[in-house]
């Protein structure tokens, strides 16, 4: 009897293997909140993570979590608080990029936060500084996120006496393109310059550039401390809220009256990809532009990206 056997057609065991390409990527988290209460100090900004040429995978699915910007700082509660981690995440065997949230602003005699930029230190007491300035954590984190990572430290604060009365002076929040400026004479620190990525996404954050530091708060004696480009804001009596979606931190709350701060700007991802790799598969509605024969995607809130 003849007998007819099965044969199995060799078609492969599953779905072929993702290819790689590269992306420009930005990965910001929350800002930190300024003091409230009589010259809070100024937030610290967001850490910022940046990196060209990052390799991803086609078929892989990339998580997006956006981090939190510090809630405000109200009086009687004085200290600012830190904002929260931004993250990207691939598969287990791939480069997880996190954020840091910016460090909050000490207030009085005590100091400033440590965070992905440090919050700055508050004015002191007795002739002498503050609890010290918070200090950056960002470029301290493992594998790219500290080796593509930008952060600055908080400036210190002081307190005078060239009569007829004491001076208040806080210091100003760090920024991830400059330290938080310590206090020089009788006004407040200035927050820490921001980060001018304009070249690869001048259409998001502010205007291209994200998280910049907090304004030390207002002193009655001289000037608050300023804010620059990246989303932080300046000290004030009441200061406000930093920009959402770029890191920024709030500036210091001030006299009299015991001023607040506001909060801290939220963080954000964005991508820069070849048109001709961008898959268009994604969750949580991005933002997307086209900019000559790349791809632009923002993402504000938590989503996911497939490559």
């Amino acid at each position: 009897m003849t007998q007819f056997g099965y044969r199995t057609l060799g078609f492969g065991s599953g779905e072929s293997p993702g290819v790689p390409y590269n992306i420009d990527i930005l990965v910001v988290g929350g800002g930190g909140s300024g003091g409230s209460g009589d010259d809070g100090g100024g937030g610290g900004a967001a850490g910022l993570v940046y990196k060209t040429t990052h390799e991803i995978t086609s078929k892989n699915t990339y998580n997006v979590v956006i981090g939190a910007g510090a809630a405000s700082t109200v009086y009687p509660t004085r200290l600012g608080t830190t904002g929260v981690d931004t993250t990207w995440t691939g598969t287990p065997t791939e480069t997880v990029l996190t954020a840091k949230g910016g460090g909050g602003a000490g207030a009085g005699s005590e100091g400033g936060s440590d965070g992905g930029c440090g919050g700055g230190d508050g004015y002191g007491v007795y002739n002498g500084g503050g609890g010290g300035h918070g200090s950056e954590i960002q470029t301290s984190q493992s594998g790219d996120s500290g080796t593509y990572g930008f952060g600055n430290d908080g400036g210190d604060g002081a307190t005078h006496w060239p009569g007829p009365g004491w001076i208040y002076c806080p210091g100003g929040g760090g920024g991830a393109g400059g330290v938080g400026a310590s206090v020089s004479g009788a006004a407040a620190g200035a927050g820490g310059a921001g980060k001018d990525l304009s070249t690869d996404f001048g259409s998001e954050g502010d205007s291209g550039w994200f998280a910049s530091g907090g304004g030390g708060g207002d002193i009655s004696a001289g000037p608050p401390g300023a804010a620059g480009p990246g989303g932080g804001t300046a000290g004030a009596v009441n200061s406000s809220s930093a920009q959402a979606n770029t890191g920024g931190a709030s500036g210091g709350g001030g006299s009299p009256n015991h001023g607040y701060a506001g909060a801290g700007g939220s963080g954000v991802i964005c991508l820069k990809v070849l048109t001709a790799d961008y898959s268009g598969v994604t969750t949580g509605s991005p933002n997307t532009r086209v900019d000559g024969d790349y791809t632009i995607v923002e993402f504000t809130g938590t989503g996911s990206y497939k490559g």
